[in-house]
């Protein structure tokens, strides 16, 4: 019979494969975790890719990376004594940083782009006040008017207007002194809406309504046109300048981020829109302290304004940041560079 000469063959193939493959395995050593190159592990009773990761790596969530380096291993939690495991070592970590790592009075924000929306306050100076229109009347048959209603303007000085100007229709609220000094700067105004100069044939200036955001009257008064809504990208500071905080808005005494404010310095000072004020203070947080000791303080950093619109001698700002509370009469710097 040929059968028997074809068995013992393949039986003497099948145990010198399996031979091989123990002497194979009976040479393979693991002398500690990976390093470098990949290392293989012999499995041993009761393995889990759970323990040889812990073992190898000191980190047993590092499993599933070795599973998928062993796609010959079908059940993590189940290794068969004598399967091959390849520790393929993970990427190294950094090495940690000994102390501590902090910012200049927790201060560390660098130049935002603020969209302003929606104003309703603003500030007039003297000069300016004194310059715009007058509603004097109107032909609505009613006290109150809004969008689309006609109206008459007068100017109390001389200006030249045409038909298609716009106007911002504004009512004063306050009269405005400076802080520190008492002095006089202006008004403290809410706008109202937006008007459109139709006819100026005449003294009494004809206008339409646009858009209104309250009900107005006529005794109400109108300037010149700026955008109530618009985006304001930071600039570099080109000159030093030093200034005051001398007005906010909405009955607020604390100011913090987001609130309006008016500084005591315009065009006339360098100030342009997108310039970065700076609140600055030295002494102690808690206690006061004599003015002839402040010369030994630095200066502190706890706020910053980003201005968005400019006027000759004032400036409107909105404070991007803060990390405590300051109030109207607060010193600002703007720093040449910054």
């Amino acid at each position: 019979m040929r059968t028997k000469p074809i068995v013992a063959a393949l039986l003497l193939a099948v145990t010198t494969f399996t031979l091989n493959a123990t002497a194979e395995q009976a040479e393979i050593t693991v002398t500690g975790s990976s390093v470098g190159e990949v290392d293989v592990y012999v499995a041993e009773e009761g393995d889990t890719l759970w323990d040889v990761a812990d073992r190898f790596f000191e980190d047993p969530w590092y499993w599933p990376t070795l599973w998928s380096f062993n796609p010959h291993i079908t059940n993590p939690n189940w290794i068969f004594p004598g399967d091959l495991v390849f520790l393929v070592p993970p990427k190294p970590k950094p090495p940690k940083k000994e102390g501590y790592e902090v910012t200049e009075a927790r201060y560390s924000v660098g130049p935002q782009w603020e969209q302003v929306l929606g104003r309703r306050m603003g500030f007039l100076s003297e000069k300016e006040y004194e310059g715009s229109g007058v509603i004097d009347h109107s032909r609505e048959e009613k006290v109150m008017l809004s969008e689309t209603d006609e109206m008459y303007i007068r100017f109390e000085t001389a200006r030249r207007i045409k038909a298609g100007d716009l106007f911002l229709v504004y009512r004063a609220e306050k009269e405005i002194d400076h802080p520190v000094t008492d002095d006089f700067l202006g008004y403290q105004v809410r706008y109202l809406g937006v008007a459109k100069a139709t006819s100026t044939e005449k003294t009494q200036n004809k206008a339409v309504l646009l858009d209104t955001f309250e009900e107005m009257e006529r005794g109400d008064r109108v300037a010149p046109y700026a955008p109530i809504e618009r985006t304001v990208p930071p600039v570099r500071n080109a000159a030093a300048v030093a200034g005051t905080i001398v007005l906010t808005f909405d009955n607020v005494e604390m100011l913090g981020e987001y609130h309006y404010v008016i500084i005591d310095r315009g065009t006339k000072d360098g100030v342009a829109a997108g310039n970065r004020f700076l609140v600055r203070e030295r002494g102690d947080g808690r206690y006061d302290v004599d003015d002839d000791d402040l010369e030994d303080f630095p200066y502190e950093n706890y706020g910053e304004i980003l201005i968005i619109e400019t006027r000759e001698s004032t400036c409107l700002g909105i404070v991007t940041y803060a990390i405590r509370e300051f109030a109207v009469g607060a010193a600002v710097d703007m720093m040449p560079g910054y």
